[in-house]
């Protein structure tokens, strides 16, 4: 069984890793792989020197959520891949999901601007369900 962990470095991203894990010991050790996605924030009133600045910023962010869900894996036993990329989050998750031949996405209600909190799935975790071909597992 393949699971892949969308991650962004919230509070709900760690529960869900948490919740992945607990799956992947009750079926008796799935692999998990995770993905953390650089977004293009740059827009073209911004310099190239800003969007530099701001990319180094989000990827240095990305390569510390990547050594904590390694470290989380590790712990755990389990087995797995940390990726970082760049991209719309939904395109990312869902080309990484094929790329892992993922059973299961296993997502957040939300992320790091916190939808859940007013009841309602994050704008990415919707897209996810609503694009993809792979079943969504979402942790609330």
């Amino acid at each position: 069984m393949n699971l892949l962990v969308p991650h962004d470095g919230s509070e709900f991203s760690n529960k869900t890793l948490d919740q992945a894990l607990e799956f992947s010991q009750k079926m008796g050790g799935a692999t998990i792989s995770s993905v953390i996605v650089i977004p293009d924030l740059c827009i073209s009133f911004v310099g190239q020197d800003e969007c530099r600045m701001l990319d180094d910023s989000m990827r240095k962010e990305a390569e510390g959520i990547k050594k904590m869900v390694e470290d989380r894996l590790a712990e755990s036993g389990m087995k797995g891949e940390v990726y970082i990329k760049a991209g719309s989050p939904e395109s990312v998750i869902l080309e990484t999901a094929d790329q892992v031949d993922a059973d299961y996405i296993v997502m957040g209600a939300a992320g790091k601007h916190g939808a859940e909190t007013r009841g309602v799935l994050g704008g990415v975790t919707c897209k996810v369900i609503n694009m993809g071909k792979r079943s969504v597992i979402v942790i609330k």
